[in-house]
């Protein structure tokens, strides 16, 4: 009798471990799944426009330009008005920035964006984002200088398809500069110039608080080639999950 009571007894804690380990492990892959549900900030939408363009040099030629692929780059980070605690942002880094599906003679790159230039791409030394940028959360965003509203703003970027050739011409012609110049080099396919932009961004909070998460946008968005500039807004963010670091 002694017997089975310590067997039963065995029985109860084996289930109520099992029970405890499943409720865990339910836990630990909810949030894996789904990452933090009610952060005091988050990125309320992701906003892309895509164009191409030619880049006039003297020359000879009536018509002599560098092609290039633009993708302007809106983040809308918003306060979550439902945040019981009040927190400020101290940092928006992003990092880890990489293109995939990337052809081997493509030149892609990634800037900050000016409020005052739309050329940024030609000041390389000023504007180049090599390895990671950061945004001080400072009373109004400024991207040029690498602030953002410390309650939520707007951070921009630009990634650029560059050095996709050249187009020389003596003809008396209408030059688009939008994505129909790419038919001027031979480009009549937008899945020759697609690829995928992937970079973490994190969001440091003054209370010492960081969330990190990882966006990836392909590129150009819409058929620039037909289109000519091609315009999308992400609002349904589901695949960028932040979790407290």
């Amino acid at each position: 009798m002694g017997f089975n009571k310590r067997k039963l007894k065995m029985i109860i804690l084996i289930f109520f471990l099992t029970l405890i380990l499943a409720v865990i492990f339910s836990i630990i892959l909810k949030y894996n799944t789904e990452g933090e549900t009610n952060m005091p900030f988050a990125i309320s939408k992701i906003i892309v426009i895509s164009t191409a363009e030619g880049i006039d040099k003297e020359s000879e030629y009536k018509w002599d330009l560098d092609i290039v692929q633009v993708n302007d780059i809106y983040i809308e980070i918003d306060k979550n008005k439902n945040y019981s605690s009040t927190e400020i942002i101290d940092k928006i880094i992003i990092d880890n920035i990489k293109i995939k599906n990337k052809l081997n003679n493509q030149e892609i790159n990634l800037y900050k964006t000016s409020e005052e230039r739309k050329d940024v791409y030609n000041d390389k030394e000023n504007y180049l984002i090599n390895n990671s940028v950061e945004y001080i959360g400072a009373e109004k965003t400024d991207n040029e200088n690498l602030t953002i509203a410390n309650q939520g703003g707007l951070v921009t970027l630009k990634c650029v398809n560059e050095n996709l050739g050249k187009y020389q011409s003596n003809n008396d012609e209408e030059i688009r500069h939008d994505g129909t110049i790419l038919k001027k080099i031979g480009i009549n396919n937008i899945e020759e110039i697609k690829n995928k932009l992937n970079f973490d961004i994190s969001i440091l909070l003054k209370s010492g608080i960081k969330y990190k998460g990882n966006i990836e946008i392909e590129l150009p968005v819409g058929d620039i080639i037909k289109e000519g500039v091609s315009y999308t807004e992400n609002t349904e963010l589901k695949n960028v999950i932040f979790k407290r670091q």
